[in-house]
């Protein structure tokens, strides 16, 4: 008897362990390169929750922030391959910080998997600023080579080298004063401590509208809902000089093209549903799917431009 019920008990332990395993199985690990709280994580975090159905699995997130996102994305690239692990980037860690610090991947180590919006950023004064297009703002720049001063989010960082990719092809010099985000940036504006905002959508969409700010330019080629004032790039007689904001998922090199093409999937339906649908137009940003090829594309295109524009501006590496 004893006997019988120390079988049922191994039994029901392997049994036990078995279904340990297979829960196990169904976890994916999803590293955000960046701190709690902000848009980035609360993007990644917003969207897990409807990606997950379609997985058939729960999404554990994992923030691991700091120098630029290099951190994360160094996870990511020595994770092992099987589907397992997947990181929410934008595009500071992938196509700017790896030509600015020491990052330990390059753009072999990764798989692009699909990317889910993108967003110009913007350049914004106060009311009292002489200029009322994108166009007129540049021409006041230029007036005074290295006046004028515009906060962005940090040495070498997106928001600096848009803005220096339309600066560069209009001639205008001004100076940059760096700052840890569009946080500190537009309270910098409404404090007189800078000329410009150079940012993202969200900060001054709003003041934008009840009129505290006139936001100018946006650094891409189509126009913003949210800042319809905006110059594009294209009327500027610019496209190709477009910079976004962008975020998307990738997956440590070699993981299996089924498993690139299930999280493809589920994203991409995540992305649809009503509710992310109101995420991305209450975050002021454009849903814009691109799936593996075309987001590879895309970011050995920009990452090939934005290193040019860093050796020409003479940036080092931090």
């Amino acid at each position: 008897m004893r006997k019988h019920k120390l079988l049922g008990a191994t039994l029901l332990a392997a049994l036990f362990g078995l279904a340990n395993v297979s829960v196990a199985s169904d976890v994916i690990n999803m590293i955000i390169p960046a701190s709690p709280g902000g848009g980035t994580d609360a993007l990644f975090r917003a969207i897990a929750r409807y990606a997950e159905p379609h997985l058939g699995a729960t999404l554990v997130v994992q923030n691991a922030g700091g120098a630029g996102g290099t951190i994360g994305v160094g996870q990511l690239a020595r994770a092992k391959p099987d589907g397992r692990t997947m990181a929410g980037v934008w595009m500071g860690p992938i196509t700017v910080a790896p030509h600015t610090v020491d990052a330990t991947y390059g753009l072999d180590d990764y798989i692009p998997v699909i990317q889910l919006d993108a967003a110009p950023y913007v350049m914004c004064v106060r009311n009292e600023f002489p200029a009322n297009t994108g166009k007129e703002l540049l021409d006041t720049l230029k007036s005074k080579p290295e006046h004028y001063t515009f906060g962005t989010d940090g040495v070498a960082g997106p928001g600096q080298l848009a803005a220096e990719r339309v600066f560069q092809a209009f001639g205008v010099k001004a100076r940059d004063i760096p700052y840890r985000g569009a946080g500190e940036i537009m309270p910098a504006l409404l404090g007189k401590v800078v000329d410009v905002y150079v940012g993202s959508v969200p900060p001054a969409a709003g003041l934008a509208k009840k009129g505290d700010i006139k936001c100018l330019l946006a650094t891409g080629a189509d126009p913003v809902k949210a800042l319809p004032r905006a110059t594009t790039l294209t009327e500027l007689g610019i496209p190709e000089k477009e910079t976004l904001l962008w975020h998307g998922l990738i997956v440590p090199a070699g993981t299996p093209d089924a498993e690139v093409e299930r999280i493809a999937d589920a994203f991409e339906q995540a992305a649809n549903t009503p509710e992310m649908t109101r995420f991305f137009e209450t975050a002021g940003v454009e849903k814009k799917i691109l799936r593996r090829e075309a987001f590879s594309q895309h970011i050995r295109k920009e990452y090939a431009e934005l290193g040019d524009l860093v050796k020409s501006l003479g940036l080092k590496k931090q």
